[in-house]
């Protein structure tokens, strides 16, 4: 039996290297279309006489701001993107809604912060916006993943979205931004004199989550 081996010479073309980005933590922004009225921010502001001391700034007695009459067209816009968050981001396959549980305003004055911390008891946390310095102003998101044993230091010059233990973005008034309530995040000490005013909020699932014959099934 006669075997014959043909070689074939090609020309080997150099590429630049793919990086892919899995499992990332989606930060879900936008800004609402409008000003707020008087009536609202009438209201942000008479808040602020019904506050208590929080770790490094103050907020709401009230955890269920989004309740008030004045607040009826805020709501109704954070619940448009509550849904286009689920549908989004989440895409879930059974008839569920991505609900509001408890919201608060934090009022952040000069030299003035707030610590690192997550939201537990909640899917999506959201953090709106009515009054803020985008020059000053920042929210600062960090990684996590928690301890690394062997970590070098990274070159400041060169810092990118996978070499950072943590990103900030700027904020203005009229911005939201939404994310998984596990995420680490923060507001470092305030700078300029004008009040940063924000308004945060949990959400939920309502409905069936899960599958009754794999028993995963939650009636919420």
């Amino acid at each position: 039996m006669k075997i014959n081996i043909f070689l074939q010479v090609g020309i080997i073309i150099m590429t630049k290297p793919i990086i892919h980005s899995i499992f990332p933590t989606p930060i879900y922004t936008t800004k609402i279309d409008r000003g707020f009225t008087k009536q609202e921010l009438q209201f942000v502001k008479e808040q602020k006489k019904h506050c208590s001391n929080n770790e490094g700034n103050i907020n709401t007695k009230d955890s269920y701001i989004l309740n008030k009459k004045e607040f009826k067209n805020i709501k109704k816009f954070l619940d448009k993107h509550c849904k286009d968050y689920l549908n989004t981001i989440i895409c879930p396959k059974d008839n569920i809604e991505l609900y509001i549980t408890q919201s608060w305003l934090n009022y952040t004055e000069a030299n003035q912060y707030h610590h690192k911390h997550e939201h537990p008891n909640s899917v999506v946390s959201g953090v709106f916006y009515f009054n803020s310095d985008i020059k000053n102003d920042k929210i600062l998101f960090s990684d996590s993943k928690g301890y690394q044993q062997i970590k070098p230091e990274t070159d400041n010059t060169k810092f990118n979205l996978w070499n950072s233990g943590s990103w900030f973005f700027p904020v203005e008034t009229g911005n939201l931004f939404m994310f998984p309530s596990s995420t680490t995040h923060q507001v470092e000490t305030k700078k300029g004199n004008n009040t940063r005013i924000s308004l945060a909020f949990n959400t939920f699932y309502k409905g069936n989550v899960g599958s009754n014959n794999k028993l995963t099934e939650l009636i919420l």
